[in-house]
């Protein structure tokens, strides 16, 4: 009998103890916590490519300036010169519905290397690299900065022709940019979008129509080869305003 009370004394006190060993460890199982295994590197930047929701954000257009989610409608005609067949020549309708509904129409999007019009809308060439330069009313805009990811940046040569710009320039070329660093929007001074080309016109005396001003913009290409050479020589087509011709060529 007293063997039995022992016996069954014991038999709890030995659960006890196993409950006690196994709760009071302190030795993590490496296979059941894949996560611990590896320490984070906090010193590296975050890898935001898998997560295209933690980008940061672009800074948002004024509502008259909006991009538009439509390929603009204007007809571009492109063609080489008959004078030298290494220089193109495009008459470019930007008119975008006229001085009343250019807000509500998007930029004729031109690609100079491949000499076409490119048939994407606003929204789509914010992220585009097909594009080199844009149209639209009194605007242009290039491939880079703010409007766009190409790195098609700009030099501008004062007082010179297509054919006397020779050789590309060494000095500084710029981006669009029309944003700060805390998205205040700069308008250009009749207000559209405050451009790297914004000033490309001076105002005919007695007529305010708008002249191209005698230079030539030199761009660098966004494939990485060479430059592009542009100049702008007309705004009008008879008395209708919006209406480019313009000329390029290339160069190292």
């Amino acid at each position: 009998m007293r063997q039995s009370l022992s016996l069954f004394l014991a038999i709890p006190f030995v659960g006890l103890l196993a409950c006690s060993t196994s709760s009071d460890s302190t030795t993590p199982d490496e296979n059941a916590l894949p996560d611990l295994s590896v320490v984070a590197d906090m010193s590296a930047p975050p890898d935001l490519s898998m997560t295209p929701d933690l980008l940061p954000a672009r800074c948002e257009l004024p509502y008259d300036v909006r991009a538009i989610d439509k390929v603009a409608a204007g007809a571009v005609s492109i063609m080489p010169s008959t004078t030298d067949p290494a220089i193109y020549l495009a008459e470019v309708d930007a008119v975008a519905g006229g001085s009343m509904k250019f807000s509500e129409n998007p930029f004729v999007y031109l690609d100079l290397i491949e000499r076409k019009k490119v048939e994407i809308t606003d929204v789509q060439a914010d992220q585009s690299k097909a594009w080199d330069i844009a149209l639209k009313r009194w605007q242009i805009k290039i491939n880079s900065g703010d409007s766009g990811p190409g790195g098609v940046t700009v030099s501008r040569v004062a007082n010179k022709s297509l054919s006397e710009v020779t050789e590309a320039p060494t000095g500084t070329y710029n981006a669009d940019t029309y944003f700060d660093k805390k998205c205040m929007f700069k308008f250009d001074p009749i207000g559209g979008i405050g451009t790297v080309l914004s000033d490309w016109y001076e105002y005919e005396s007695g007529t305010s129509r708008l002249v191209p001003k005698k230079e030539v913009w030199v761009l660098k290409r966004r494939d990485g080869k060479g430059h592009i050479k542009v100049q702008l020589t007309s705004y009008y087509k008879g008395t209708t305003s919006a209406n480019y011709s313009l000329t390029w060529s290339y160069l190292p």
